[in-house]
């Protein structure tokens, strides 16, 4: 069962960059370099259910890796807190396809779509910078999480990097790239991480 977990969340990655490809080439006039990845839902996008299914199936199929990472992390109340995030990170996914950033009509109280897909957005991705960060401190006495603790950490700076222009708008002729560089560097951790929990699950199958 552990194995299969950890082969769902290794699954999420290609079933996003599958969907988000297959959803790009099917918009024309669609540029990934200067434009978001949410776009491809917007109102006069011709297949929006493409880039949809990618968000909702990626939140889906990293979820069973969060009793995995729980253990790993120790248990208790960091293990609980780390089953959060993976939680959190997954459902932002899955509300994100819900609520589309290019539609403006009010959701609740006056709120737009879109602003209710910037905020679980913002959520998802607070979410999976801390679990790029907290299970290497919780692994931190473990030698043989060494090099995973150094690529994990690695990905959360690359991934900071790349958030903060993207945030601010720094760059708007490349803001479709810098958006997929830290979509990218995320889920490059959740594949190796899903790799490192399938191998560890099978070293313990007798």
């Amino acid at each position: 069962m552990a194995r299969l977990m950890a082969l769902s969340g290794a699954l999420a990655p290609p079933v996003f960059v599958a969907s988000a490809a297959a959803a790009a080439l099917a918009t024309p006039g669609y540029s990934s370099v200067d434009t978001a990845l949410s776009a491809l839902a917007g109102p006069d996008a011709p297949y929006p259910w493409l880039i949809g299914a990618g968000f909702a199936g990626y939140g889906f199929l990293v979820q069973p890796i969060s009793p995995l990472l729980y253990a790993v992390a120790g248990r208790g109340r960091l293990g609980w807190a780390v089953w959060g995030f993976v939680v959190a990170y997954g459902t932002g996914g899955v509300l994100a396809a819900v609520f589309r950033t290019a539609h403006s009509g009010p959701v609740l109280w006056g709120v737009s779509e879109g602003a209710v897909h910037g905020a679980v957005a913002r959520v998802s991705f607070a979410a999976i910078l801390l679990l790029m960060v907290v299970v290497p401190w919780a692994l931190r006495r473990e030698p043989s999480w060494r090099a995973w603790r150094r690529f994990s950490l690695a990905m959360a700076v690359l991934s900071a990097v790349l958030l903060v222009p993207f945030e601010l708008d720094a760059w708007p002729e490349g803001r479709g790239l810098v958006q997929r560089g830290f979509f990218l560097s995320t889920m490059a951790w959740v594949e190796v991480t899903s790799l490192r929990l399938f191998q560890l699950a099978g070293a313990r199958t007798p």
